[in-house]
C-alpha cells in the first residue's frame, strides 16, 4: 500500500508507519496528531529528495559497520535488538541499506550547506544585542535554614523560640547544625547559591526579601517551619560579547547552513512530482 509518491519512488504504508512512530516518541504523544502524521510524511518526502541529491557520496563498508553499531547500542542487548527485527519483520541488510542511505545524506548536507560561513563580526555584535542582551538574568541568593518538622502548635513554638534566641550568624549556623531537621544541617544549614522556582513560593518569597545576614521568623512549608538566613546574594550579569562570540558565531552558522537547507528543499520539491495519498495517513 503506497502513503506517498516522489518522482518515482513510493513510500510505502510500513515506511510511513515507522516514521510516525519516531515522530510519536519525539512528540510524546500516546495516539498520533494531525500534525504529526503530517510530519512524518513530510521528513520521508524530505528524506527521499535529499537522496537523490546525495547518491554520488562514497559511503565505505566500515562506516556503515560504525553507523550500525551505534544503531544496535540504542537497544539494551543484542536479544532486544533481534526482537526488533523479527517484531517489524526486517532483515539486518536492510537496516544496513537504510544505514547507508542514511549516511551519503548526512555526508551530502555535510557537504553542501555545512561549510563554514564568514560571518561579519558586526552580526554576531547585532544577534548578541538582540537575543542575549534582551534576556533578564535570574538573580540569585544563597542561604540558610533550620527546619522544625511537623504543622503542630509544637512545632511552631519551637521554630518561634529558636527563631527569638538567633542573634548572630555564628549561633544561626551552631543551631541549624544540632536542632535542624534538614540534611543540610551537615553545612550547618546551607542550600548553596538558587534562583527563582527552585524552592518552593512561601520559601523563596522569604529568602529573596531578605537582606544578607537578616534572619527571618519561622515561615511554614509543607515540610514544617523553616528559619531562614540569607549569606550572599548573586545579580545575574549577561555573558561579555567576548565570552561567547566564538559560540554565536557557531550559532549563526547553523542558522545560515539550516536556512540554505530549507531552500534546497523547498526548490527541489517545486521540481519534484509529488503524490500524497491522504487517506492513508
Amino acid at each position: 500500500m503506497i502513503v506517498a509518491k516522489v518522482n518515482d519512488y513510493e513510500i510505502s504504508l510500513k515506511e510511513y508507519q515507522m516514521e510516525l512512530a519516531d515522530v510519536q516518541r519525539k512528540m510524546k504523544l500516546e495516539q498520533p496528531s494531525n500534525e504529526a502524521k503530517k510530519s512524518a510524511v513530510e521528513r520521508l518526502i524530505d528524506g527521499y529528495l535529499l537522496l537523490e541529491s546525495a547518491q554520488n557520496q562514497e559511503i565505505t563498508s566500515d562506516e556503515i559497520d560504525d553507523e550500525l553499531l551505534n544503531f544496535k547500542l540504542r537497544f539494551n542487548s543484542e536479544e532486544e535488538f533481534n526482537e526488533m527485527l523479527t517484531k517489524e519483520n526486517l532483515a539486518i541488510d536492510s537496516i544496513r541499506e537504510n544505514l547507508s542511505q542514511t549516511l551519503k545524506i548526512r555526508k551530502f548536507i555535510a557537504a553542501k550547506f555545512e561549510v563554514k560561513c564568514e560571518v561579519e563580526e558586526d552580526k554576531i555584535k547585532d544577534f548578541y544585542e538582540k537575543n542575549i542582551l534582551s534576556l533578564n538574568p535570574e538573580n540569585a541568593v544563597r542561604a540558610s535554614h533550620i527546619l522544625i518538622k511537623g504543622d503542630t502548635e509544637d512545632s511552631f513554638s519551637k521554630a518561634q523560640e529558636i527563631s527569638q534566641s538567633l542573634n548572630s550568624k555564628e549561633e544561626f549556623n551552631k543551631i541549624a547544625e544540632t536542632c535542624s531537621d534538614c540534611p543540610s544541617c551537615c553545612q550547618s544549614g546551607d542550600l548553596g547559591f538558587f534562583t527563582r522556582g527552585k524552592m518552593v513560593p512561601e520559601f523563596e518569597n522569604v529568602a529573596f526579601d531578605l537582606q544578607i545576614g537578616e534572619i527571618s521568623k519561622p515561615i511554614k512549608t509543607q515540610f514544617g517551619y523553616h528559619i531562614i538566613m540569607v549569606t550572599e546574594k548573586k545579580e545575574a550579569q549577561p555573558p561579555k560579547f567576548e565570552e561567547i562570540k566564538d559560540l554565536l558565531k557557531k550559532r549563526l552558522e547553523r542558522i545560515e547552513a539550516e536556512l540554505k537547507l530549507i531552500n534546497f528543499l523547498k526548490e527541489q520539491r517545486v521540481k519534484a512530482e509529488i503524490i500524497i495519498n491522504r487517506e492513508m495517513l
